[in-house]
C-alpha cells in the first residue's frame, strides 16, 4: 500500500487523529500527545492502532504509518517526514512493569536496532499525572551529552476530549501541519 502526505490542521486534531481499531492499549497511553520542546520540526503522535504486547508491556510505533505522528508544514518538516518514510523509521516502547511508569525506547531505522550506546533514550510517567505528562529523555554516546528532549503532554484523551493542554499547545505551534496518510486519503492504519 503506498501513502500520501495531507495537510490538516492541528486545532481538529481530535476529529482525525483517533482510534480505528482495537489494540488493548493501556489508558495511560490512550489519546494524542504533543512533544513540548521537541526541537524537531514534529509535534505530536498517538499511540491508537498499534498492536499492545500485554506479555512485555511494549509496543511499537513506526514514525512513518498513517495518522501516526505530525510534521511541520515547513521545507524541515517535509524533508523530516520523507525521511522517516525513507528509513522507515520506528520505535520500540518497552516498559519495565504493568505499572507502565518508565520504560526504554529503542529507534530503528531500516528494521536495524540503533545500538544504546548511540542513544539510551528512555520514557517516564510524571508522579501524578495519571498519563497526562511524559519526560522524555536521551543520552547521546554513552552519556556524553543530552540532545532532544522534551515533555509528552497529553492533548486529546482516551474519550476523545481535549485537555487543558490542548490549548496551551496550540498558542505554541502553527495550527497547519502534514501526516502520511494511506493511499486512499482514508485515516485508517
Amino acid at each position: 500500500m503506498s501513502v500520501i502526505i495531507q495537510n490538516q490542521k492541528l486545532d481538529q486534531i481530535a476529529t482525525w487523529m483517533k482510534p480505528v481499531k482495537e489494540t488493548n492499549l493501556p489508558d495511560v497511553l490512550k489519546g494524542v500527545f504533543f512533544m513540548d520542546g521537541n526541537p524537531l520540526p514534529d509535534d505530536c503522535i498517538t499511540m491508537y492502532n498499534l498492536d499492545w504486547n500485554i506479555e512485555t508491556n511494549s509496543l511499537v510505533l513506526p514514525v512513518f504509518a498513517p495518522l501516526q505522528w505530525t510534521f511541520h508544514q515547513t521545507i524541515s518538516g517535509s524533508i523530516l517526514l520523507n525521511l522517516v518514510r525513507i528509513i522507515q523509521f520506528k520505535y520500540k516502547i518497552e516498559f519495565s512493569d504493568a505499572h507502565l511508569k518508565n520504560g526504554q525506547i529503542t529507534p530503528f531505522i531500516f528494521g536495524i536496532k540503533v545500538p544504546k550506546y548511540i542513544i539510551n533514550a528512555t520514557i517516564y510517567r510524571d508522579e501524578n499525572s495519571q498519563g497526562e505528562i511524559w519526560q522524555r529523555k536521551n543520552l547521546w554516546f554513552g552519556g556524553f551529552f543530552r540532545l532532544g528532549e522534551y515533555v509528552l503532554r497529553r492533548i486529546v484523551d482516551e474519550n476523545g476530549n481535549y485537555t487543558p493542554a490542548f490549548h496551551q499547545m496550540l498558542n505554541q505551534v502553527n495550527n497547519d501541519c502534514l501526516v502520511i496518510v494511506d493511499d486512499q486519503g482514508n485515516t485508517s492504519a
